[in-house]
């Protein structure tokens, strides 16, 4: 089965109660812009997707707030001058260094509050789009029983990677162990030896013999095998 770091989430702003506006004017994703046409729109992050969303949604957004914990943003030099502009031209209102901590409306969102230093805002928003970034889950797989550490699966890294669950085995990002650099190179080390591991299990007492591309060849793009030249036995004169 193939985890990776798990499955993604987003990171959600820490405050009670926005579960219950979650669909329901909160999002945490843009999949169709064209919902928020003539609406009202709070956008609260400081990276790209936060830039690039407020760039996008304040062509035919009826008003929209960006609100970011910093002054300073973290994202590309261009998207930081197009919102600067916008602000500029009054076409976006900008909130820093501010936070969302409380959503409010009957049913659906009808407000949110930002706090500014001392100062409480109230905003009306039909939407309400935190994009603070995504981070890993493992889901399910949490449940199987392996022992996880900090959100990985810990494995054996000095034999074969195997978990503490016989014959279950954790290599590339998933896994954690003293040392570990999530590496592709380290992914590829980890896979040969838990792959060598994996084979005695399935084939107990059959021998297990390493080939070497250099001896038995590569196939080509084209089909054929391409394989290096032997060695000889020659004398120099």
């Amino acid at each position: 089965m193939r985890g990776g770091l798990g499955g993604f989430q987003p990171r959600k702003p820490n405050f009670d109660g926005i579960e219950n506006f979650e669909n329901k004017g909160i999002l945490y994703f843009v999949k169709d812009p064209k919902i928020f046409d003539n609406k009202n729109i709070v956008i609260s992050g400081g990276g790209d997707s936060a830039l690039d969303w407020v760039i996008e949604l304040s062509k035919t957004a009826k008003n929209i707030t960006l609100v970011h914990r910093r002054n300073e943003f973290r994202g590309a030099k261009d998207s930081v001058d197009k919102v600067q502009q916008l602000k500029d031209l009054n076409k976006i209102n900008l909130i820093t260094p501010a936070q969302v901590f409380k959503v409010d409306g009957n049913e659906r969102l009808q407000t949110v509050y930002v706090k500014k230093n001392d100062e409480e805002i109230k905003i009306e928003a039909d939407y309400f789009i935190p994009l603070f970034g995504l981070i890993p889950r493992l889901g399910s797989i949490s449940d199987w029983g392996l022992e996880i550490e900090k959100n990985s699966i810990k494995v054996n890294n000095a034999l074969d990677y195997q978990t503490n669950i016989n014959g279950v085995f954790a290599i590339g990002d998933i896994n954690t162990y003293p040392g570990k650099l999530n590496l592709i190179l380290c992914g590829f080390h980890e896979a040969a030896l838990m792959c060598q591991a994996a084979f005695k299990i399935i084939n107990p007492g059959k021998k297990f013999i390493l080939k070497y591309t250099t001896v038995s060849g590569v196939e080509g793009f084209d089909g054929s095998l391409k394989k290096a030249e032997g060695s000889v036995l020659k004398s120099i004169d």
